[in-house]
């Protein structure tokens, strides 16, 4: 029983690196993960990345929110693998217990090793069409494209065909 609440609980919060979070910006759909989440947290050093140029739009949205991770050793030892962003991250999700979004295949591989569960950008996409949030996935790739955002094709081309838009 106390299992299912924690995990209702998991599901509501999530941490997040940088760039799953500036992707879904460009492709229009940010606001949409206050569906999917509550809350979403993230590390002060993901903050300042956000912040870069557009400090007053990342700064209102009530479903961000910036908490330090308390394990310093931890993030440490992390940031001798990835980015201190990630480590941040990373270390955040750990003390949460929540599911960490991030795109780098660095950090999805240590962070996965560590047991967390994670989710990327297309994982987000291809969550937001399967609760009835946005009705292709496929024009959001061809905007993070057209922004110069890298995206694999093999894994484009496999998601496109799950969700039927291919």
């Amino acid at each position: 029983m106390q299992k299912n609440s924690r995990e209702g609980q998991e599901a509501s919060i999530a941490v997040s690196n940088t760039s799953p979070l500036i992707a879904l910006k460009h492709a229009g759909l940010l606001e949409k993960l206050s569906q999917l989440f509550q809350r979403i947290v993230v590390p002060p050093s993901v903050m300042r990345e956000l912040s870069v140029k557009e400090k007053k739009y990342f700064q209102s949205l009530g479903f961000l929110s910036v908490e330090e991770p308390r394990d310093e050793r931890l993030v440490i030892v992390l940031k001798t693998v990835v980015d201190e962003g990630e480590a941040d991250a990373i270390a955040l999700a750990l003390e949460k217990g929540s599911l960490l979004v991030i795109d780098d295949f660095k950090g999805r591989k240590l962070a996965r090793r560590l047991g967390l569960r994670i989710i990327g950008t297309l994982g987000l996409l291809k969550t937001l069409k399967l609760k009835g949030l946005i009705r292709e996935v496929k024009p959001a790739i061809e905007r993070l494209k057209e922004k110069g955002f890298y995206i694999n094709n093999n894994l484009v081309d496999s998601l496109l065909r799950d969700l039927g838009e291919k």
